[in-house]
């Protein structure tokens, strides 16, 4: 996993494609600063709400296509009680906190590319003093 990293960050560093990698970042940034954190538990509710929703349109289907409706209803009425549950999952916990983030420009991140020593080389090092990076 580590060498897949460090691969692409020395392709996304490399000098033909620094300008392009610089440029993009801040808008990277900027995008994952407004994405709504979640916690594990409506992320999990999140998907049920996804799977029912699939559920629902594959039984509205079956009805469509002449399914004996008494039995269609029943897994309709299962489905929605399922979304409903996750729906309430979802809203009973809070919202995860996100640290504020400082945004960095282009010009603050190339100031860091072009500082002293190799990004990979930082990277490595980091993940050394920290085990449990890779």
């Amino acid at each position: 996993m580590c060498q897949a990293l460090d691969r692409w960050t020395a392709r996304a560093f490399a000098p033909d494609r620094l300008t392009a990698t610089i440029e993009a970042l801040p808008h990277a940034s900027a995008a994952a600063s407004t994405a709504q954190p979640q916690t594990p538990e409506q992320a999990q509710a999140r998907q049920a709400i996804k799977d029912c929703k699939r559920r629902l349109a594959r039984y509205h289907a079956a009805l469509d296509a002449g399914a004996a409706p008494s039995v269609v209803t029943q897994w309709i009425n299962e489905a929605q009680r399922d979304k409903n549950a996750a729906q309430k999952k979802r809203d009973a916990h809070p919202a995860a906190t996100r640290k504020k983030q400082i945004r960095l420009d282009a010009r603050q991140i190339r100031q860091i590319t072009e500082s002293p020593g190799d990004v990979a080389q930082r990277i490595q090092t980091a993940a050394v003093e920290n085990e449990s990076f890779c």
